[in-house]
């Protein structure tokens, strides 16, 4: 039997499954009720459930319809002007083929898609009838204003964390698994917020039999070695490593957060460490406009500057 992720397994499916975001669920119980929503823009860092809240919309207003009338893009991934001209125009143009009266587009991480396409897409929107869209993004200021104007704005907090210890503490106890109280914590603590990436080292421990502790450790190993190697003049080491996470499907956001773990947990003098500290929260801005393969490159380059 194949084993699922846990993030998706135990995704919340209705409105009041969902944790933390106290505002958006009055809002949201209050639109199931009149039956309709606004154009959403749901902002916030990752794994606070911004994903996850824009599917349970789906769910509340398509139902079984959702597979026909829901079209999701990862903005980041598919950032190209010809996506909105083309995929998302013909999905708002073709009717629905089943009874519901709306449909939805989600665009994920729409900071990523260039702002050519975001100017297109406004267009798109005001179009656009019996079509909702839900917009959501790590960084509000990577939106076009217009677009912004155009939704109700929702800002994601971090998970508090007593709703996430909860969450593994559940998750632990379906899975028949014993967790020690300060191993939960100690999730908890790496997660930062992050009920994503709580539930998915919840797993990695489970399935592994290692502490939370020495998990993290061994994880950022490797990010480390690709710092030093950097330093030490190994750029093509380094960049092979960059490389062979972004084609594995790593956001430059996740690589650049293991990255400054990793930096502030070696020993290295200040000046150095500041710069390279300097250097990934740039790379992270840049990652806005910039292609991850181009942008890892820039950064093992400019390290040793």
């Amino acid at each position: 039997m194949k084993k699922m992720n846990w993030t998706e397994k135990y995704r919340p499916k209705k409105i009041e499954e969902i944790v933390g975001q106290t505002k958006f669920i009055e809002d949201a119980l209050t639109w199931r009720k009149k039956g309709d929503f606004p154009n959403l823009l749901l902002a916030g860092r990752p794994g606070t459930g911004k994903t996850t809240a824009s599917h349970v919309i789906g769910n509340e207003f398509l139902g079984d319809d959702k597979d026909s009338d829901f079209l999701e893009i990862n903005a980041s991934q598919d950032r190209k002007l010809e996506t909105v001209r083309q995929t998302i125009t013909n999905f708002v143009n073709y009717g629905s083929v089943s009874d519901n009266k709306i449909k939805i587009v989600l665009l994920d991480e729409i900071e990523g898609m260039t702002r050519d396409s975001q100017r297109a897409l406004k267009r798109t929107m005001e179009r656009a009838t019996n079509v909702r869209f839900i917009i959501t993004c790590n960084d509000v200021y990577g939106v076009d204003e217009a677009l912004r104007s155009r939704c109700a704005n929702y800002f994601f907090e971090p998970i508090d964390s007593y709703f996430v210890q909860d969450m593994l503490l559940e998750i632990a106890k379906k899975n028949d698994v014993m967790m020690a109280l300060e191993d939960v914590e100690t999730l908890v603590e790496i997660s930062g917020g992050d009920m994503r990436r709580a539930i998915n080292e919840l797993q990695a421990c489970i399935y592994s039999g290692k502490t939370p502790k020495n998990l993290h450790r061994e994880n950022i190993v490797p990010y480390k070695l690709c710092i030093q190697n950097a330093l030490d003049n190994k750029h093509e080491e380094s960049l092979d490593f960059l490389n062979r996470l972004v084609t594995a499907g790593h956001s430059v956001k996740d690589i650049c957060n293991k990255l400054l773990q990793s930096v502030l947990d070696m020993d290295l003098p200040p000046s150095t460490k500041f710069k390279v500290v300097a250097l990934v929260g740039e790379t992270e801005w840049r990652s806005r406009s910039v292609t991850p393969k181009v942008l890892v490159a820039w950064f093992v380059a400019s390290i040793k500057q």
